[in-house]
């Protein structure tokens, strides 16, 4: 059994409506909704987290895969790809001034922000920004309509033209984290992409496998 949520941006202003109309009382929470919201605010509060696991990227064209190894400290990510999709091994650092990419090769790219210097020196997209929220279970900022469980996971998530499925979790130091999570991009999506010559084809979809969680307040320093 699920429960289907939508939010949505919607502001009315009436003042007579406000004058005349009496207060409604909000409706009380379902079981579902009670559940989602513990544990929504148990695994927002994950701010810093060693994970490792697997990645793979397909198109109508061509497809990669590759070892992942991502850190988060204080606000900087870390990620480190081992393997085809990363031609061989490329170093991924992002912080509030950018993100800095850097190859096999040793070559740098820079960029404002991640998902665009991930193209830059690869080839392949990836929607970084809220990626961090997303392999978490929880929406990132913003617009989303989501489908939860009876036991108050996400199930799957609509959100920035993206439908995301979490097709299993795992427990990790007391929190239940996904373990594989799906996405795939919308028309809108696409399309965008390849006006910007980011893709051709119709079909991007992303897969995660996550081996292993280290959600703690106590994650080492990120590599040099």
């Amino acid at each position: 059994m699920t429960v289907r949520h939508l939010v949505v941006a919607l502001c009315v202003l009436s003042l007579a409506g406000c004058a005349s109309a009496p207060t409604t009382p909000p409706a009380p929470e379902s079981s579902f909704e009670l559940k989602w919201r513990e544990h929504r605010e148990q695994v927002s509060g994950i701010h810093q987290w060693h994970l490792s696991g697997r990645i793979g990227i397909r198109t109508d064209d061509t497809g990669g895969s590759a070892n992942l190894r991502w850190k988060r400290v204080e606000g900087q990510d870390q990620i480190d790809l081992f393997g085809p999709l990363g031609g061989g091994r490329i170093r991924l650092d992002i912080d509030s001034a950018g993100a800095r990419l850097r190859d096999s090769q040793g070559q740098e790219f820079y960029a404002d922000n991640a998902s665009e210097v991930m193209f830059k020196a690869t080839g392949w997209y990836l929607p970084l920004e809220v990626l961090g929220d997303w392999i978490r279970g929880i929406p990132a900022a913003g617009p989303h309509e989501s489908e939860i469980d009876e036991a108050g996971k996400l199930i799957s998530l609509n959100q920035n033209g993206w439908t995301i499925t979490f097709n299993e979790y795992a427990p990790h130091q007391q929190a239940l984290l996904p373990r594989k999570i799906r996405l795939s991009a919308s028309e809108g999506v696409i399309n965008e992409l390849a006006s910007r010559n980011q893709i051709s084809g119709k079909q991007l979809l992303v897969k995660l496998y996550i081996d292993e969680w280290t959600p703690t307040a106590d994650v080492t320093e990120l590599d040099q």
